[in-house]
């Protein structure tokens, strides 16, 4: 009972919380998860991430081809939003699909230097193409990793318990998803979720609260 006691107004010492998340690390198989309120879509813990991890001049490389149409405005390809990626002075590129496929050949050919991102977008977003299996990505992750030690980030956005297997088990760094969709049980009106390696998610965990705070505080 004592996992659902209030906490202080800062969210420190929020024994629930603590729980919540050590269950999603235990889930996914990661080191460190964040499941908070405070994100308010999937939209925004994509976002957290990315601007979490990319500093100016690093490279984010899309290579599943573009990501769906609320991400276009986070990475700044399309409308007039401020404070997007390509206005931090971050570049972006995506690697076209072949046959609806992910293009492994063009994939390693494609990661360069500067390369700080490889993100994979796994579900259809609102093309028609399928959905990615773990296998694929497993493939993905093998492509990636014979050529660079980027970070590879995956949208699970509606991803998640469809398979035996998540895309942190097969190497994926970090994923990213909405506790709208299949985490929240049709239950949760708003929510996200990060899960992947700790110093991955604590550089996430100080974009979204403040340097210094992390995951301590809400």
């Amino acid at each position: 009972a004592h996992h659902f006691a209030g906490s202080t107004g800062y969210g420190y010492a929020d024994m629930g919380r603590e729980a919540l998340e050590g269950i999603f690390a235990s889930f996914f198989g990661t080191e460190a998860s964040l499941v908070r309120p405070q994100i308010a879509s999937g939209t925004q813990a994509i976002s957290s991430a990315l601007f979490g991890l990319l500093r100016r001049k690093d490279e984010l490389l899309s290579i599943t081809g573009p990501p769906y149409d609320t991400l276009r405005t986070v990475i700044g390809t399309e409308g007039d939003a401020l404070g997007t990626l390509l206005e931090w002075g971050i570049t972006y590129r995506e690697v076209p699909l072949l046959d609806d496929q992910p293009d492994l050949e063009a994939i390693t050919k494609a990661i360069g230097p500067k390369t700080r991102v490889v993100a994979i977008q796994r579900s259809r977003g609102y093309s028609w193409r399928p959905a990615f299996t773990i296998q694929q990505i497993q493939e993905i992750v093998r492509a990636v990793r014979s050529v660079s030690e980027a970070i590879i980030f995956c949208d699970n956005c509606y991803g998640e318990f469809v398979e035996e297997q998540e895309p942190t088990d097969v190497g994926v760094d970090l994923i990213a998803g909405s506790l709208i969709k299949n985490p929240g049980g049709a239950l949760a009106p708003y929510g996200g979720y990060l899960a992947g390696k700790e110093a991955l998610i604590e550089r996430v965990a100080s974009h979204i609260t403040a340097p210094g705070l992390g995951r301590e505080a809400a």
